[in-house]
C-alpha cells in the first residue's frame, strides 16, 4: 500500500474541508454583519421617525396657541371674523440642529363641506345643486355630485349618474361604498370617476381637493377664505366677472347687516346671492382649521395633518390627526 499517496489524499481532503469551513464562516459572518447593519438602520429610522412625530406634535401645540390668541384678539377688538392675513395662515419654518419644521394652517371652512350633501340620511337637494355649480366652475362633470352622494348615503339606490356597490364590487380588488360621512377628502380617490389610471393628467381629485373639506355637518362657509370658483358657485346665475364683486371688501365681519362702518358681504353680493342662501350657508368666522406640518430630520421626512377645532370660547382641540409621505 502506498501510504504516502494516502496521506497526501487525506491532507488534500482536510485542506478542502478547512477551506469550506472558512468560506461558510465568512459567509455567515458577512450575513450576520449585514443583518446587524439592517437592524441598526431600522432602529435609527424608527428613532428618527419618533423624534419627528414629537417635533410635529410640538408644531401642533404652537398652531393651537396661535389660533387661541387670534380668538382673544378678535374678542378684544369685538370683531369675530377670520380671514387670510391675520397671521395664523402664514407658513412658518423653524430650523433646528439636524433638521427643520415647516407648518401652515388652512381655513377648512373656506371650502365646500362634502358631508353637507346628505342630512339625516337623505339627499340635501339645495346643497347638491350648490356643489354641482362648483363642479361646473371647475369644468368637471356634474354627475360627480351624484357619485359622491351615493358614496355617503345609507341606501343602495343609485342616483342618476351615480354609483353604488354594484359598480365597486366589480373592481379589482372589489370594495363597497362607505355609506357614511367622509373623514378625509382623500377618500374621494375611491369614488368612481375621480381617478383614471389611463389618464393621470386628468385626475379629477387633484382639481377638486383644494375646494372641498370633510367636516361634521352644519358648518357654514367662510366667505373671507373661499376662493373664486366657490364664491361663484354660491350664485345661481353669475359670470366670471362677478368674482371681484363677491370679494370686493374682504375681510367681511358680517354677512347680512353692516356693523358700524363695516361693509357686509351681502352689500356686495346683493342681486347675485339670495339672502336665504347666505343665511343658511355663509359665515365670516371659522372653527375648523387644518395644520400641515413637514418635519425633516436627517434622512427622515414626515408629514402630519391635524384637523383643529376652535370652540366658541377659543379652546382649540385636535379632532383628527394622520400622517402622510407628502
Amino acid at each position: 500500500m502506498d501510504y504516502s499517496h494516502t496521506s497526501a489524499h487525506q491532507h488534500g481532503i482536510a485542506l478542502i474541508t478547512a477551506l469550506l469551513v472558512v468560506a461558510i464562516t465568512t459567509i455567515l459572518a458577512a450575513e450576520l454583519a449585514w443583518e446587524l447593519h439592517v437592524d441598526i438602520q431600522r432602529s435609527e429610522s424608527l428613532l428618527l421617525r419618533n423624534q419627528a412625530i414629537q417635533f410635529a406634535r410640538g408644531a401642533e401645540l404652537m398652531a393651537a396657541d396661535g389660533l387661541r390668541k387670534d380668538y382673544e384678539n378678535d374678542t378684544e377688538d369685538n370683531q369675530h371674523c377670520d380671514y387670510p392675513g391675520e397671521g395664523w395662515d402664514e407658513e412658518i419654518t423653524l430650523p433646528f440642529e439636524g433638521g427643520t419644521v415647516r407648518g401652515k394652517i388652512t381655513d377648512m371652512q373656506g371650502r365646500f363641506n362634502l358631508n353637507e350633501l346628505v342630512v339625516d340620511g337623505k339627499k340635501n337637494q339645495q346643497t347638491v345643486d350648490f356643489f354641482s355649480r362648483l363642479l361646473e366652475r371647475l369644468d368637471l362633470d356634474r354627475n360627480l355630485a351624484a357619485k359622491i352622494l351615493d358614496w355617503i348615503d345609507p341606501d343602495q339606490a343609485e342616483e342618476f349618474g351615480g354609483a353604488e356597490d354594484s359598480t365597486y364590487t366589480t373592481q379589482t380588488p372589489p370594495y363597497r361604498t362607505s355609506n357614511t360621512w367622509f373623514t378625509t377628502t382623500t377618500e374621494l380617490m375611491a369614488v368612481d370617476g375621480f381617478i383614471d389610471p389611463l389618464a393621470p393628467d386628468k385626475d379629477k381629485y387633484r382639481l377638486l381637493e383644494r375646494y372641498v373639506a370633510a367636516l361634521p355637518g352644519g358648518q357654514k362657509i367662510n366667505v373671507n377664505s373661499a376662493e373664486d370658483p366657490l364664491l361663484l358657485a354660491m350664485a345661481e346665475n353669475s359670470g366670471s366677472q362677478d368674482a371681484s364683486a363677491l370679494r370686493a371688501n374682504r375681510p367681511y365681519c358680517s354677512i347680512i347687516a353692516a356693523q358700524g362702518s363695516t361693509v357686509a358681504f351681502m352689500d356686495d353680493a346683493d342681486g347675485l346671492i339670495k339672502p336665504e342662501f347666505a343665511t343658511r350657508y355663509l359665515d365670516v368666522g371659522s372653527r375648523f382649521f387644518q395644520l400641515k406640518v413637514l418635519v425633516t430630520l436627517g434622512t427622515t421626512q414626515l408629514t402630519m395633518y391635524s384637523l383643529l377645532y376652535r370652540d366658541s370660547n377659543g379652546l382649540v382641540t385636535t379632532k383628527l390627526r394622520y400622517f402622510d409621505t407628502k
